[in-house]
């Protein structure tokens, strides 16, 4: 009998959670513990590599939710970059940015060039050279600019597919994904995004579960799933405006807000004791801490009376609800009880619903980055 023969064609899918903000919006600013932790919102990039190496080989991207496509000839994306430690080559970038440029209308979307930029540097950062054909295919159920972490998510994802394709073309067996390096390169592309990024999101939508946040990551945590229902007031806000305001308030009333933010602080080292309990003896302590953290925020001039109505029906219905990210309106989320019904969910989506309020049920703390061989049977 002769040898088994290699696939021509390797498919995989690399699933990346969204995150949230616990707790320690705004006092984070101010070197206080922030919470945060991943939700089973999900972007999903599906990598198709050929390895027959006939004619030209390409790197085909389908960005589904931007509803754009592009192949760039990988003779145009060779370099000797490949292997370095993880670090924003400007130059590279440059170089990237003009090739793109030759490649895409000049009214393109800008996510969709930076989700371009992103994706060729990590292949050279990381592959460098191929001369194997692949497809990366992006789709993703986190709504963008919502503060639930779409950019980290693609950010991670983009690092995980082409540490996964490097391995694919240089070496055989199962492929085992090195988070803190995946991690690592991820958070260079946030800073593409975001110039000057914490580190926060990228590194809860790598190891999932809750994330500890310090001027730096601190460390992460495994916790139980929750359930959660994330409420979107349809009120538009300026993260910078409010962070602004946050930090004049404080210089004029320094005396009364540092202790505010203090107590802010303290919520969230509790918070992360309490969110590795188990869920039946520990929401009664989430529901306390999230009610004093979202008031302490309206204190301090973050809050909006559409989050504060998210907040009361919420305890009114016997769940815990919280504004979340920037504040001003945006995102809040409600914390269910584990024991809670089917049929009070129900009721309490009716109420956010005939408030113009838009809720969709998802989980807290599921895992982090992973991938999953779609060759097998």
């Amino acid at each position: 009998m002769g040898e088994t023969q290699e696939p021509t064609v390797r498919k995989f899918v690399v699933r990346t959670p969204g995150k949230l903000i616990l707790t320690g919006e705004h006092a984070v600013v101010y070197g206080k513990l922030a919470l945060a932790a991943s939700v089973d919102l999900t972007t999903e990039m599906y990598l198709t590599l050929h390895t027959d190496r006939h004619g030209s080989s390409s790197f085909v991207v389908y960005l589904e939710d931007l509803k754009f496509d592009c192949s760039l000839p990988l003779a145009d994306l060779q370099t000797s970059n490949a292997g370095n430690a993880p670090n924003l080559d400007l130059e590279l970038l440059d170089k990237l940015k003009s090739l793109i440029a030759t490649r895409v209308p000049a009214d393109t979307n800008h996510t969709v060039q930076m989700s371009l930029l992103a994706l060729c540097f990590l292949y050279c950062s990381i592959v460098g050279n191929s001369d194997a054909s692949f497809e990366i295919r992006v789709k993703s159920t986190i709504p963008i600019g919502a503060g639930l972490g779409s950019s980290a998510a693609f950010s991670v994802g983009s690092s995980a597919v082409f540490h996964l394709l490097h391995y694919l073309l240089s070496s055989q067996g199962v492929f085992v994904p090195d988070l803190d390096v995946i991690n690592s390169w991820a958070f260079q592309c946030e800073k593409m995004f975001h110039a000057t990024p914490s580190g926060i999101d990228n590194a809860v939508c790598t190891y999932g579960g809750a994330v500890k946040y310090k001027k730096a990551v601190i460390g992460s945590i495994s916790i139980p799933e929750a359930r959660i229902l994330l409420v979107n007031t349809g009120v538009g806000r300026q993260t910078k405006l409010l962070v602004e305001a946050v930090r004049q308030k404080r210089n004029d009333f320094t005396a009364i807000m540092d202790p505010i933010l203090d107590s802010i602080d303290q919520i969230s080292c509790k918070m992360a004791e309490i969110v590795q309990l188990p869920p039946d003896s520990s929401f009664s302590a989430i529901q306390e801490l999230l009610s004093m953290n979202h008031w302490l925020l309206a204190s301090m001039g973050v809050s909006h009376p559409s989050l504060d109505e998210i907040h009361r029906l919420a305890r009114a219905h016997g769940q815990a609800g919280k504004l979340t990210g920037a504040g001003g309106g945006g995102l809040a989320y409600v914390w269910l009880n584990p024991n809670c019904s089917d049929d009070q969910v129900n009721a309490l989506q009716h109420q956010l619903t005939l408030g113009n309020f838009t809720c969709w049920p998802t989980r807290l703390g599921v895992k982090g980055v992973h991938i999953e061989d779609l060759n097998d049977d």
